[in-house]
């Protein structure tokens, strides 16, 4: 496995990227309690830097709230995995470590690990479901159980595992293509929280909060060959939205040709449509299981960059 050497700028990149993403997961583990961590790391080209005790002194106040800092420390450690963790994390083979962040909450831990993969993301995401499968850990939707519905991705690019049914640890997995000087990778994000109270794993999250008519958005496939790079739904009270970015070579125009004849074939009419050079948009009808019927509207447009569009359905109770 080859390490990973950091210039000082792009350090500070990856350590500002692991302070506002979001982590995950849950469980309780007899871990013993850490000794307060020291921070270490590699600096090159620091010219412009006085020392790099300075440098790591900045790094973990800008990563920690002041309130946090003495409860809740940080281990940064880039070019490598964490070590002594509760549970075994599997990487591929030939991966290239970007480097670990590790939150230390009492006896719990949660942890952030960067790597480029050279596999095809989809290719990641099945490496992970063999390996923690056979490991005895579980998929699960985790907090959003409508996926499936509204503009979803071919290539599955985020999962989710749990070591035990309605407990933690969870283990999120991610992973998107990424160009690099050596050649095409998968930038994976591994996100292991092992606290059993703020966890992806807790049974309070499948209970019934969700509107069960969620799924009244048909699952929506993007072009062979193009790319979703973010997706959200949301709704309630006799309406539902999904929305999302994609990147393709598909121009306004087809794009809606794509997604109409997939409303159609799930049973919609079509009432109106319209479109510009950037811009599409047509209005729908249909019923649902109960015969109760709805309006639809469906956008697409361009998003300010080549090859990037934006997609847009919402649905509301007439």
């Amino acid at each position: 496995m080859r390490k990973s050497w950091l210039t000082t700028v792009s350090v500070v990149l990856i350590f500002i990227f692991f302070g506002v993403v979001g982590s995950v997961a849950s469980s309780p583990l007899n871990e013993a309690p850490e000794p307060s961590p020291i921070i270490s790391m590699s600096v090159q080209n620091s010219s412009d830097i006085n020392s790099s005790a300075e440098l790591l002194r900045f790094v973990e106040r800008m990563l920690t709230y002041p309130s946090y800092l003495q409860s809740k420390p940080v281990v940064i450690l880039p070019g490598e995995l964490p070590s002594n963790l509760s549970v075994e994390v599997p990487i591929p083979s030939d991966t290239d470590v970007i480097g670990s962040l590790i939150r230390s909450e009492g006896t719990y831990k949660r942890v952030k690990i960067i790597l480029d993969v050279p596999m095809e993301p989809n290719e990641v995401i099945e490496f992970y479901r063999d390996s923690l499968k056979n490991a005895g850990w579980n998929e699960t939707e985790g907090f959003y159980p409508h996926e499936e519905s509204g503009f979803v991705s071919t290539t599955p690019e985020d999962v989710i595992f749990c070591r035990y049914e309605g407990k933690g640890p969870s283990l999120q997995i991610t992973a998107d293509s990424l160009a690099t000087e050596e050649g095409n990778v998968s930038d994976v994000r591994l996100d292991l929280d092992t606290d059993p109270g703020t966890g992806l794993c807790t049974e309070r999250f499948y209970g019934p909060s969700w509107d069960d008519r969620a799924e009244i958005l048909p699952p929506l496939k993007p072009p062979e060959g193009a790319i979703l790079r973010s997706r959200g739904s949301g709704g309630g009270e006799g309406r539902w939205q999904s929305e999302a970015t994609i990147e393709t070579e598909q121009n306004v125009s087809e794009l809606s040709t794509h997604y109409q004849e997939q409303l159609l074939g799930a049973g919609w009419a079509l009432k109106e449509d319209g479109m510009s050079a950037s811009f599409a948009w047509s209005t729908w009808i249909f019923n649902d299981e109960l015969d109760d019927p709805w309006s639809g509207l469906l956008l697409i447009s361009e998003a300010g960059r080549e090859n990037k569009r934006f997609l847009y359905l919402m649905v509301y109770a007439v």
